[in-house]
């Protein structure tokens, strides 16, 4: 369920903000005592009431019911994502995928890749991608890397931590006061914190009611010989959008067609630019490699741990094929790319920092991430193995 911003306003996101502050605080207190913030990171592991967690966890219960249904698990062994999203649609599914991707969707079918573009298609319209991770999920046989566990360990973890760094402050002045501070702080965290992730599925589910309205629209105006598509809509201004509605007589085909193809050229981007300044100047530099060591790479360490695994370079997370425990090389993030992370052994980013939405959220699983490496997903190579340390942001070339 999501609500509009009269609700959301004064009470998930003063929730979030209330969660959120003593966190920055525990990472003060965690840097002091520890000189490093890890601790304060691994108190953020597991984090309850969480919408993206809970789509997560939802989309691999979705899996066990396919798993558990023979003809349903054979379907998804022998097809391509995007033949199943075409039987799922067409209501062609065997009857236990098709009932439990149609309660998954029903929750969360809103949500989709890039989705604060609303030009951009929902799972409900395209559900290949969700296709490609529930066939990821069912390639879990060990049920210690399965998600609900690596989740329950997450949750363990932080409060090891919490434990760990009282521990710590009670062994320096004034430390039962420091330690009774550390416990209240990581109390409003684990209790708040998650409820950063609501305002934007609020926002997103009011986009989808929007989105359906503008291609029905759409497809009156297909119907009237004005535009090409439904979501030519997609590719005109507000103003533009007035002045059709207005019945103003244009070119609209010509308009979109010439604005679809400066889109279709910019998507193809090879990289992503780092920072972006007002004045339309792009820097595109990460970390170097370490000085004089080519086999070692350096970005911003996000997520504490290291990990070996081989590399997974994903563009398009409709094409991911992402085997579990791989390491998960892309240029960024969104949530719809977080149910990949629980099939991940780690997290390898071109853009982001500390407190981007994929770093966040690998600290919540308990994956070593690293972000800000320049040119990642271009001098890392599929198959190639590595070594990711989360804590230094030093990924290291492995030989095979």
């Amino acid at each position: 369920m999501y609500y509009g911003f009269p609700f959301a306003v004064p009470n998930i996101f003063s929730g979030a903000i209330a969660g959120l502050v003593p966190l920055f605080l525990l990472n003060k207190i965690s840097t002091h005592l520890t000189g490093a913030n890890d601790l304060a990171l691994e108190i953020t592991r597991g984090l309850p009431y969480n919408v993206t967690t809970q789509m997560d966890l939802a989309l691999w219960d979705t899996s066990k019911q396919i798993r558990s249904d023979t003809i349903s698990a054979q379907s998804f062994e022998k097809s391509k994502p995007d033949t199943l999203a075409h039987d799922y649609l067409n209501g062609r599914l065997p009857k236990t995928a098709q009932k439990a991707i149609a309660n998954f969707l029903q929750a969360y079918g809103i949500r989709g890749v890039g989705e604060i573009d609303i030009g951009r298609p929902r799972w409900n319209e395209d559900p290949t991608y969700i296709m490609g991770v529930l066939q990821s999920y069912l390639q879990i046989e060990d049920q210690n890397l399965a998600p609900d566990a690596v989740f329950q360990r997450g949750e363990q973890a932080a409060e090891g931590a919490i434990a760990e760094l009282e521990a710590i402050a009670r062994g320096t002045f004034g430390g039962r006061v420091k330690a009774k501070i550390i416990r209240g702080a990581a109390r409003r965290v684990r209790a708040l914190a998650g409820l950063r992730e609501y305002p934007k599925f609020h926002i997103v589910g009011m986009m989808w009611v929007i989105r359906q309205a503008l291609l029905k629209s759409g497809r009156e105006l297909v119907d009237a010989g004005t535009l090409e598509r439904p979501d030519d809509l997609f590719f005109l201004y507000l103003s533009e959008l007035e002045a059709l509605a207005q019945g103003e007589k244009r070119d609209w085909k010509n308009f979109v067609s010439a604005r679809r193809a400066s889109y279709d050229k910019e998507i193809s981007r090879v990289q992503i630019p780092r920072l972006l300044l007002s004045d339309g100047r792009a820097f595109y530099e990460g970390l170097t490699s370490g000085e004089g060591d080519s086999d070692t790479l350096k970005g911003s360490p996000v997520s504490p741990g290291v990990v070996e695994g081989l590399v997974r370079v994903v563009l398009d997370p409709q094409n991911a094929n992402l085997s579990p425990g791989e390491i998960l090389v892309c240029q960024g993030t969104d949530p719809a790319w977080t149910p990949l992370f629980l099939a991940a052994g780690g997290l390898v980013m071109e853009v982001g920092g500390m407190m981007t939405h994929g770093a966040i959220v690998a600290r919540e699983y308990g994956i070593p991430a690293i972000v800000g490496v320049h040119q990642a997903t271009t001098v890392l190579e599929n198959g190639q193995r590595i070594q990711v340390n989360g804590s230094t942001g030093e990924i290291h070339l492995l030989e095979d």
